[in-house]
């Protein structure tokens, strides 16, 4: 370690206000004291050097001197040298004029001595002969006063700033390795002085901040002024090892000299200003005034990247180093100039950078700096200080321009549990949270879990997958937070519930190029088109379906299944659903029937009619119909009064009415007509195949109620001049709305059936017939009700 000593000015104080940089105390002047090196290189602060090179030269120039300052005033320099820790004096100089002494050992301590009648050089080196205990003297006071020195400059700043003492005390004991303190903030400022330097200086213990002279060292500039005040104007600092160097100087070298401490602050760019207490000079008595500085001797360190940097642009970021890098604020502070130099070339950046922690630096590039690769460097006393890697620099990415990648809103649907999505649009290296805001004025954003695809600050990712909770569907915003801490808001919508089929797969046959189709299911409403490969299909949305047609394509086969893709309202892209279509074998068909009736009815039936209340047999023939397909036909009306629909199979018969094969490719059907539909029910019949589906219906004929006529008489009763009355024996017989001998000529039936006697279900009903008859025994004709034409019965007068 080397130490500097400055002995300052003994010429009146300044009488002007005291700096920011003198809370406290009075000031001697302004100076700059700076060392250049005997090689090549600029003048630099004192302070700022870590060590002095043989050969270098000191140099002393003044700034601003007292008003009144002697122009006998000299100063001169007391060096400790290294490595034999010999004491060495320099040639006194004036003090209020540049001077330049050439140092030709490298110093440990350097002490600039001040007179202001002038300095006797012979006394100055009988005092440095004679008492080698100055060398640790001045060793020992040096390294005290420039602790407190850099306390008093970090206190006076924190209380310029409105910054607490704590923090400057922590860092202090982090340091110099001290156990930290807690300061009373309510305490009066000398015993939070005492404390300080207690803390600093464990010599300093025997000091009382209650004692008689308590009231010299109060000062009214706060906490900095009682540190500074204690120290060198104080038994504090004569304590710690000021007294004994004082009273050296005074004994030996100036008999009639008083000795003051001062210390130094900062005053300006590179400019020191000289404080000491502010006392009034003792008469017949010469005050000097003693500044000392211990030279660090600091090491260049060697610094390394850790690993690849990726910084953003005009925000701050932390730089691990390489293990073995360890680093203290009061050793990086020497290094001077960062720049960052482009690897491609061109002229350097001058950049912030300080120690973040022992094995970290902080740099904070300019928001106008280039993107691009650099090297980062700085310069230690009169060398380059390189960082060894490369650091990337970016701005940040517009993240306000992110939106979910392409087709990744699809999968944000209810109920879907947490869904993992991807952002896109963006670098999103330099994200550091994201989260969640729901709906509503006082729903606080929940943190949510993200990934990027190397991880952060690993150079530019144009993605961000997130993790999204689909519990609830509505409208959402994404609040992503950079580095820079700026919230950036994505909007976010998770959908309701997919549309879902329930009647699938859908069967379309074989042999027919435009079929009808039919979705069911929940969420129909929000499906906009719907398409597949097996055709092209056009349809809407009704009430809990969808329906549409298909026009099937040419060539497809049996078996073969397509899938649909649904456009569905909020989805970007269709919604698949496999294999629901099946192209099954082609449609059952009846393609002719027979029919027979059980009994002859009495009156005249036409092909297509089915009297109700007589069994009929028919024999449907129908296209690929075997034993192999077990079919199912369905009875129902086409038009007409629906009684009652029948679904018949094979061998089951059901109420009252059969099918059963009679032979391949032919069904029979024995039902009563009149148990399916009442009278004027077009009978239709439907042969079902399973997978194949429904055939077209086929119209086995029209319901119709005849009566059955079991007797006719004709009396003699004569009902007008051509006419006779008869009466008619049978069932039913009130349909007959007309009766006569041929299909043309009817006389209206006046008369209402009556019920037999003992026998109700028969009736009897009298009616008018013309006379004379077309012949012997000619048929009767009768009119069924709503009829023009008469039917010929089998009944004769």
């Amino acid at each position: 370690m080397r130490i500097v000593l400055t002995l300052l000015l003994a010429a009146p104080l300044v009488a002007a206000t005291v700096p920011l940089s003198c809370t406290g105390s009075a000031i001697l002047g302004t100076f700059r004291v700076s060392v250049r090196p005997f090689s090549p290189g600029p003048p630099l602060p004192l302070k700022s050097v870590s060590a002095i090179p043989a050969g270098s030269r000191l140099i002393w120039s003044p700034i601003r001197l007292p008003p009144h300052a002697s122009d006998s005033g000299e100063v001169t320099a007391v060096l400790v040298t290294a490595p034999t820790g010999d004491l060495v004096t320099l040639e006194p100089r004036k003090a209020a004029a540049r001077a330049e002494w050439q140092l030709l050992d490298r110093p440990q301590v350097i002490a600039l001595i001040y007179g202001p009648q002038g300095l006797s050089e012979g006394k100055i080196k009988s005092l440095v002969t004679r008492n080698r205990d100055l060398v640790r003297q001045l060793a020992d006071y040096a390294d005290q006063s420039s602790q407190v020195e850099s306390l008093v400059q970090e206190l006076a700043d924190a209380q310029q700033s409105g910054g607490g003492a704590d923090a400057i005390l922590r860092g202090f004991s982090a340091q110099y390795g001290l156990t930290p303190q807690k300061l009373d903030t309510k305490a009066p400022t000398d015993q939070q002085a005492a404390l300080l330097l207690k803390a600093l200086l464990p010599a300093a213990s025997a000091y009382d901040p209650l004692a008689n002279r308590t009231s010299q060292v109060q000062q009214s500039g706060g906490l900095a002024a009682s540190v500074a005040g204690m120290f060198f104007g104080n038994p504090v600092g004569l304590a710690v090892g000021g007294a004994a160097l004082l009273q050296n100087l005074k004994t030996v070298l100036f008999p009639d000299t008083e000795f003051r401490s001062a210390f130094a602050q900062t005053a300006g760019t590179d400019g020191m200003a000289f404080c000491t207490k502010n006392l009034a000079p003792k008469s017949k008595t010469r005050t000097a005034y003693l500044w000392a500085y211990r030279v660090p001797e600091t090491k260049k360190p060697t610094l390394a990247l850790a690993g690849p940097a990726h910084l953003p642009i005009g925000s701050k970021s932390t730089l691990a180093l390489e293990r073995g890098a360890v680093l203290r604020g009061t050793v990086l502070d020497r290094a001077r100039d960062w720049r960052l130099t482009p690897v491609s070339g061109g002229p350097s950046i001058p950049v912030e950078v300080r120690a973040a922690s022992t094995d970290s630096l902080e740099i904070h590039p300019a928001a106008n700096t280039p993107a691009g690769d650099y090297h980062l460097g700085a310069t230690w006393d009169w060398e380059p200080l390189p960082v060894s890697g490369t650091l990337h620099l970016y701005p940040y990415g517009d993240v306000s321009k992110a939106m979910l990648a392409r087709g990744e809103a699809d999968k944000l649907v209810e109920g879907s549990g947490k869904v993992a999505v991807e952002l896109a649009g963006a670098d999103f290296q330099f994200v550091e949270s994201v989260a969640l805001e729901t709906p509503g004025q006082d729903a606080k954003p929940q943190d949510i879990r993200f990934s990027l695809p190397v991880g952060k600050r690993a150079g530019p990712q144009r993605s961000l997958t997130v993790n999204i909770d689909t519990a609830r569907e509505g409208g959402y915003k994404l609040v992503l937070t950079q580095s820079d801490g700026v919230a950036h808001r994505i909007p976010l919508i998770i959908l309701p519930p997919n549309p879902k089929l329930s009647n699938l797969p859908i069967r379309l046959n074989m042999g027919e190029t435009i079929q009808d189709i039919r979705l069911l299911g929940s969420g129909l409403d929000r499906i906009g088109a719907v398409s597949s490969d097996a055709g092209e299909i056009t349809g809407a949305p009704a009430a809990q379906r969808w329906s549409g047609r298909i026009q099937l394509k040419e060539g497809v086969v049996k078996d073969q299944r397509f899938g649909l893709l649904l456009k569905v309202k909020g989805l970007e892209n269709p919604l698949t659903v496999p294999d629901a279509i099946e192209i099954v074998g082609p449609r059952p068909k009846i393609l002719s029937v027979r029919k027979s009736l059980a009994e002859t009815p009495a009156v005249a039936i036409a092909a297509d009619e089915l009297p109700a209340g007589t069994a009929a047999g028919l024999v449907l023939r129908v296209q690929a119909s075997h034993d192999a397909i077990r079919p199912r036909l369905e009875l129902g009306c086409e038009s007409g009064s629906l009684r009652k629909a029948l679904t018949l199979s094979p061998n089951e018969p059901t109420s009252g009415a059969s099918l059963s094969f009679a032979g391949p490719g032919v069904l029979y059907l024995s039902v009563d007509p009149g148990s399916v539909g009442y009278a004027g029910c077009r009978l239709t019949a439907t042969v079902i195949h399973d997978p194949e589906g429904r055939s077209d219906r086929f119209l086995l004929g029209r319901v119709i109620r005849v009566p059955h006529l079991e007797k006719f008489t004709l009396t003699n009763e004569k009902a007008g001049d051509s006419s006779y009355a008869g009466t008619i024996e049978g069932t039913d017989l009130d349909v007959i709305e007309k009766t006569g001998w041929d299909a043309v000529q009817g006389v209206a039936v006046e008369s209402i059936p009556t019920p037999v006697p003992g026998d109700p279900a028969r009736q009897t009903v009298r009616v008018v017939l013309p006379w004379p008859a077309p012949g012997p025994h000619a048929p009767l004709y009768v009119w069924l009700r709503g009829e023009t034409q008469g039917r010929k019965t089998s009944v004769v007068y």
